[in-house]
C-alpha cells in the first residue's frame, strides 16, 4: 500500500485520519459546509452518484488511486439531495480540510503535488463521463468495460480480467440502467464470445475479440 501521502502530511504536520471502506460500503455526504473535508483515495477504487430528492440518480465518476474528493454543493442543489462515495473494493482514505492545511502549510513541494492529484482527479472524471456519453445502454456498459480494463484490467494471454467484483446491479448504477436490462446487455457479449462473467464471483472477463469487434457496426 503506497503511503505516501501520510508520510507528506506528517512532514508538513497537517491534521488528518485515514478511513477504510470495505467494497460496497458507501461514505454519505448531505449537508453544505463552511469547514468541507477533502478526502485523498491513495489505496482502492470507488464511483460517485449524486442522489435526487426524487430518487433518481446520476453516475458521476470512478476514482482510483491519487485521486481527491472535493463534494462540492452548488447552490441550486436541493437539501435533500446527496452524494455517495461507494467502494468497488476496499478502499483507504485520507481524511483533512483546506483550513487546516492553509494554517499548516510549510512545503511547496507538498501543494505542487496536490495540484498533481487535481489535474489526475480531473482526466478520471473526464474519463468517466465518456460513459454516459452514449444514449443507447449497451454502448454505456461497453464504454464502461473498456474504462475499467484499461484502468485496471490485468492482462493474460487472450483476455483482461477486472480485478474486483463487479455485480449487474453496480453496472445498472453506473450505466442509469436497471439489472433486468443490464443482464441482456452482457448475456448479448456473452453469446458474441466477447466476454466472460463468473456470477458467483461476480468477475467479468474481456476476451481480446471483445476490442477487435468494437468498430464492428455488427456490435449495435
Amino acid at each position: 500500500m503506497n503511503n505516501k501521502w501520510m508520510q507528506l502530511f506528517f512532514e508538513s504536520e497537517v491534521p488528518f485520519y485515514v478511513y477504510k471502506l470495505y467494497k460496497a460500503e458507501a461514505l454519505i455526504f448531505k449537508y453544505r459546509t463552511n469547514h468541507k473535508p477533502l478526502l485523498i483515495v491513495f489505496y482502492g477504487t470507488v464511483y460517485i452518484m449524486k442522489i435526487f430528492p426524487n430518487g433518481e440518480s446520476l453516475f458521476l465518476a470512478i476514482l482510483t488511486n491519487n485521486s481527491i474528493i472535493d463534494i462540492n454543493f452548488n447552490l441550486s442543489d436541493s437539501d435533500y439531495s446527496y452524494y455517495q462515495v461507494v467502494a468497488l473494493e476496499n478502499t483507504y482514505f485520507i481524511k483533512f480540510s483546506w483550513l487546516d492545511y492553509v494554517t499548516h502549510f510549510k512545503y511547496l513541494s507538498t501543494s505542487v503535488k496536490l495540484l498533481d492529484l487535481f489535474r489526475d482527479t480531473l482526466r478520471q472524471y473526464e474519463n468517466s463521463s465518456y460513459i454516459l456519453v452514449h444514449k443507447s445502454i449497451r454502448y454505456r456498459v461497453i464504454q464502461l468495460l473498456l474504462l475499467l480494463c484499461k484502468e485496471f484490467g490485468i492482462l493474460n494471454n487472450n483476455y483482461i480480467i477486472i480485478p474486483f467484483e463487479l455485480s449487474q446491479k453496480t453496472i445498472g448504477y453506473i450505466t442509469g440502467s436497471n439489472p433486468v436490462t443490464v443482464n441482456k446487455v452482457i448475456n448479448f457479449l456473452i453469446s458474441k464470445l466477447f466476454i466472460k462473467y463468473i456470477v458467483k464471483k461476480k468477475i467479468l472477463i474481456c476476451y481480446f475479440s471483445f476490442f477487435s469487434h468494437l468498430c464492428d457496426s455488427k456490435l449495435t
